[in-house]
């Protein structure tokens, strides 16, 4: 069991740890709208063009601090929300607290000046914008799945594979 598990985890960093495209310092870059963007965990560069070029106020770190801190962008007076989502929890062997993404989008997940990020910027990012395309712009669950495997996320990683499919995501219609 340990073995498979070990393994399994194993294969798994080598799918997440390819290399991403990166922008301004920032692995797999793209707004999600106007004011709210997603991708990796930035560089110095990164945090920079962030706060300097486009605005960003608000930094959504979802993933946990040895992959990457947010120092930087503390101290570019950006407001540090953190809600990581752990290896045990991508792959299912402890559950994603339910109301993961009700407390991301109430603290400031849903504001212009914002970037969401985990490490590569392609799972837990792909879930957190999946589940915010679907609350907050109207989309269909069909059409956020998508884009989220379009933008790289891996269904592999059961514990998020099975957030997304088991969670009641619902529209809650227009912004606050």
């Amino acid at each position: 069991m340990k073995f498979s598990i070990l393994l399994t985890a194993s294969l798994l960093m080598l799918l997440c740890g390819c290399s991403a495209p990166m922008t301004h310092g920032i692995p797999n870059f793209s707004m999600v709208e106007p004011g709210v963007y997603r991708g990796g965990q930035p560089t110095m560069e990164g945090w920079f063009y962030l706060r300097t070029e486009l605005g960003v106020t608000n930094d959504v770190k979802l993933n946990v601090l040895s992959e990457g801190g947010d120092e930087d962008a503390d101290a570019l007076g950006m407001t540090v929300f953190t809600a990581p989502i752990t290896l045990p929890m991508q792959l299912g062997l402890r559950p994603i607290p339910p109301d993961w993404i009700d407390n991301i989008l109430a603290a400031n997940g849903n504001r212009p000046g914002t970037f969401i990020h985990c490490e590569h910027g392609q799972d837990r990012t792909g879930l957190f914008v999946a589940c915010y395309r679907v609350r907050w712009d109207g989309w269909t669950k069909d059409a956020a799945q998508q884009e989220m495997l379009a933008l790289g996320f891996h269904p592999a990683l059961k514990g998020l594979w099975d957030f997304w499919k088991q969670s009641p995501i619902n529209s809650l219609g227009d912004k606050p």
